[in-house]
């Protein structure tokens, strides 16, 4: 069972980093282009580090059933939100009617997810996840563009697994199956030499940036905080049931497939408890971004994202707590 107390400082030290970004933004100290820029450093950089390094660990059977497991349930999660978002906000204008489908399908699990992960269960646990993310970009790049364009040539192999966070992943995948973690460990621990001097400088290298993951993305979210305008927002009908969606009823049903499949020892608590905690996190930040290139209020996305990100503070540990994850 996860420790609320490790859950509730994670989410909360995730929160406080959207802090500075949220100062510098209001102040001006950061100009319009900040968010886009750190978003891009997040995006190509720091999360490839950070997939790389989760996968750098020891081959082992235990770990590849759980690198399964998650991978098999984050598969019918997104098919599961996809089906049931198809029939949610109709009478929705249509541009705000896919930024709502795409945001309560979508969750932050990459950003605010693995983070999460590594704080409460381990950094060796990173590698679970990833295979959880694996379906996310699968879905985000194919079915979520097919559902802020309708155009159908989104649904091809190629769109879906060349992207930023694909490749990383398959890279990583041959490095933990070919034993590739257990040589870097092995590596890292022989003395002086020139094998080793270079191997612990780019393992330091990624490890730095992996950790900049969480802070850089949060900053985004802080900054795209501050550039929104509250008026109204509160009044949008659509707003509430969103968070309801999102933030409560999607995890809920998850946690309903797992624990059937729980009784017939299809999955173990810990898979299962990593796949509730990446889909309860909020509304991904990249609805922000495929509302902007897309034309369908990216502004709105932005607000969407902010809220979510916010009150998953007091959701994710009452998720947890409710369900008893």
């Amino acid at each position: 069972m996860v420790r609320l107390s490790l859950l509730f400082i994670s989410v909360l030290t995730l929160f406080c980093y959207m802090i500075p970004g949220f100062i510098l933004r209001k102040t001006k100290i950061a100009d319009a282009n900040f968010a886009k820029s750190l978003s891009v450093f997040t995006l190509y950089v720091a999360q490839v580090a950070m997939i790389l390094h989760g996968f750098m660990v020891e081959f082992d059977l235990k770990v590849l059933k759980g690198i399964g497991l998650v991978f098999i349930f984050g598969l019918i999660s997104h098919i599961v939100f996809y089906i049931l978002a198809k029939n949610l906000f109709k009478k929705a204008p249509e541009r705000l009617q896919r930024v709502l489908r795409f945001g309560v399908i979508f969750s932050n699990a990459g950003y605010m997810g693995i983070p999460i992960i590594s704080d409460v269960f381990g950094s060796e646990y990173v590698i679970y996840a990833t295979a959880y993310i694996v379906w996310f970009n699968v879905f985000a790049y194919s079915l979520g563009r097919l559902i802020y364009t309708d155009d159908k040539k989104y649904i091809s192999v190629k769109k879906i697994f060349i992207n930023p966070a694909v490749v990383p992943i398959v890279i990583g995948l041959v490095i933990f199956l070919t034993g590739g973690g257990s040589l870097i460990k092995q590596t890292l621990a022989m003395e002086n030499g020139f094998t080793h001097e270079t191997v612990s400088l780019l393992y330091n290298i990624i490890t730095v940036l992996k950790n900049m993951v969480a802070p850089a993305s949060m900053m985004v979210i802080g900054a795209k905080l501050a550039d929104i305008d509250f008026k109204g927002i509160f009044k949008d009908k659509y707003l509430y049931p969103f968070i309801a969606v999102r933030l409560l009823i999607f995890p809920a049903v998850m946690w309903a497939i797992m624990r059937i499949c729980m009784i017939f020892g299809l999955i173990d608590s810990t898979s299962m408890s990593i796949v509730l905690i990446l889909c309860s996190t909020p509304a991904a930040a990249i609805t922000t971004m495929f509302a902007e290139l897309y034309d369908c209020d990216g502004v709105y996305a932005g607000k969407l994202v902010a809220i979510t990100t916010v009150l998953s503070v007091a959701t994710m540990p009452l998720v947890a707590l409710l369900l008893k994850i």
